[in-house]
């Protein structure tokens, strides 16, 4: 998953590219995907900001909020643009057939990329976890160890 100014970004070429090709009559297919793909990481990045891990450390919750509400208003208004750039051109199947392209990128991405972060977040937790549960045991050991041996029944 990238953050959501270079998705920003890159949905922002690709409307200018999607307003170049169907001006010029080409196809901009592959153009709506990148920008449908950017649209989809920006929406992930709106969920995941509601619920992070606690395990995330700099900068402000507040901040990252306001960087990734700012981020959405604006690619809703690109949305938009697009929607009516393609109604216009393509007519009502055109617009259906691209809210079935955003539909199917945003499934996918699901499926792969957002999965593959989840679950290297997991692993992450899981081996802090678990690292943190084998100090805790060391300690103990030792704790017990050197409590022994002072007493003399070591």
């Amino acid at each position: 998953m990238i953050d959501p100014f270079t998705a920003l970004s890159i949905a922002a070429g690709a409307v200018s590219n999607i307003q170049s090709l169907i001006s010029a009559g080409r196809d901009a297919t592959q153009a709506m995907s990148k920008f449908a793909g950017a649209y989809a990481d920006i929406n992930y990045a709106a969920e995941k900001a509601q619920n992070p891990p606690w395990w995330k450390f700099g900068g402000s919750a507040e901040e990252e909020a306001m960087n990734i509400f700012a981020a959405q208003k604006k690619v809703q208004q690109m949305k938009k643009d697009v929607e009516t750039i393609i109604g216009y051109t393509y007519g009502h199947d055109g617009l259906e057939e691209y809210k079935e392209t955003i539909r199917r990128v945003r499934k996918q991405r699901q499926e792969t990329e957002y999965r593959r972060v989840e679950i290297k977040e997991a692993v992450i937790l899981w081996s802090v976890g678990i690292a943190a549960s084998i100090c805790a045991v060391a300690i103990l050991v030792a704790a017990v160890y050197f409590i022994g041996k002072a007493r003399g029944n070591w």
